[in-house]
C-alpha cells in the first residue's frame, strides 16, 4: 500500500472523517508520519474513522491522543469511529476513556 493510499478524507452524513487504512502500528508510522501532516490532511475533520485499519497499537493510541488534543486547542471534539475490540481493550488499559472521544457506530 503506497503512502497515499494510508489515508482519505470523506464526507460522511455532512462531516468531514479522516479514515485511516492499513497498518499505522510503531513499525509502520514513522514512514507514515513523514508524509502525513495534521495540519493539511486532517485539521478540518471532526472525526477519524478507524473502520479500515488492518493494525494499530499503542503507538497509535498515542498518536490518536495527539490529534485529539490539537483538536480541543482549537475547540474541537475529535470523534473516533470504527475502533477494533484490540484497540478497545487498550484504551480501557491505559484508561484512556474519558480522553479519546469513541463512537459505536
Amino acid at each position: 500500500m503506497s503512502q497515499a493510499e494510508s489515508w482519505q478524507r470523506r464526507q460522511v452524513q455532512d462531516q468531514s472523517r479522516l479514515y485511516l487504512l492499513g497498518d499505522w502500528r510503531v513499525a509502520h508510522l514513522d514512514t507514515l508520519l513523514k508524509h502525513f501532516d495534521w495540519q493539511r490532511d486532517g485539521q478540518s475533520c471532526a472525526a477519524i474513522a478507524l473502520d479500515e485499519l488492518e493494525g494499530g497499537d499503542s503507538a497509535t493510541l498515542a498518536l490518536l491522543m495527539e490529534w485529539t488534543q490539537l483538536q480541543e486547542r482549537r475547540g474541537v471534539t475529535l470523534h473516533i469511529h470504527g475502533m477494533k475490540p484490540a484497540l478497545q481493550e487498550l484504551v480501557a488499559l491505559y484508561r484512556l476513556q474519558e480522553m479519546l472521544h469513541l463512537c459505536d457506530d
